[in-house]
């Protein structure tokens, strides 16, 4: 294994904040954490559920995962986090944010995990020896293969817009056929009508955050043209440019 590779599909961390910390994770994470509440508490909201954690808890969020959080303590907030990129998921079920019964040896290799301050090979072993642990006490659905295509299908045009159908079927080891299936049974949208609504997000935030102009934008983001670029907009977000510069221009 590459040593680039091997360091960056793991991050182990404690994390410490005084009294307050809003997190927006509405992107989707990267990767997959387990992590141990020291002290304080926090809130997960993933959009169709809140999960509350508390002091002593042990809690997990899946990869790819999109969710807003709010931390509180007095006088602190403080937790470790231990980041990684594989979930040995031999069972092939979907896990939503949880929070896990406490495991007293568990809590010894959290501590004993991130006081490491390089990461080795034995480290690796003892954080799936945790893995092995947490996982039998949590809950989760099997796995439905075509909506597992149309959610990597979002994460990746979330990160390639522009990405051809075939670029796609590749990053998710499927045929081209199989990718428009999917979305034909897993999905409210098709695949072209996702591609529109992530462009025309990254154009409102444009609009939002920079000065440039309706042009500028439809341009960067490859229409045609300015007219068919509104047009598009008003479809997806029921209002012009110029009135989501207005209403929302920080």
């Amino acid at each position: 294994m590459y040593d680039t590779i091997f360091s960056k599909s793991f991050n182990f961390n404690i994390f410490n904040f005084k009294k307050y910390k809003y997190t927006d994770n509405r992107h989707g994470v990267s990767a997959h954490f387990f992590a141990y509440m020291i002290s304080g508490h926090c809130r997960i909201s993933t959009g169709d559920k809140t999960v509350s954690i508390k002091e002593g808890d042990i809690f997990y969020i899946p990869n790819g995962c999109k969710y807003q959080s709010y931390w509180y303590g007095e006088p602190e907030i403080k937790f470790i986090s231990l980041g990684f990129r594989f979930l040995p998921n031999f069972e092939k079920k979907n896990y939503s944010v949880q929070v896990l019964p406490y495991n007293e040896e568990a809590v010894k290799l959290f501590y004993g995990l991130f006081e490491n301050k390089v990461l080795e090979s034995r480290d690796v072993g003892v954080f799936y020896t945790l893995v092995g642990m947490l996982l039998p006490a949590m809950t989760g659905q099997m796995f439905c293969r075509t909506k597992e295509l149309v959610e990597l299908t979002k994460r990746y045009l979330t990160e390639h817009p522009f990405a051809e159908v075939s670029e796609l079927a590749k990053n998710c080891a499927v045929s081209e056929s199989a990718l428009y299936s999917a979305f034909q049974k897993s999905s409210d949208v098709t695949l072209n009508a996702l591609r529109n609504q992530i462009i025309i997000e990254k154009a409102k935030m444009l609009l939002i955050t920079t000065n440039m102009s309706v042009e500028e934008i439809s341009r960067q983001l490859r229409f045609s043209s300015c007219s068919y670029f509104r047009k598009v907009f008003k479809k997806y977000l029921n209002a012009t440019p110029s009135e989501i510069r207005k209403r929302n221009r920080i």
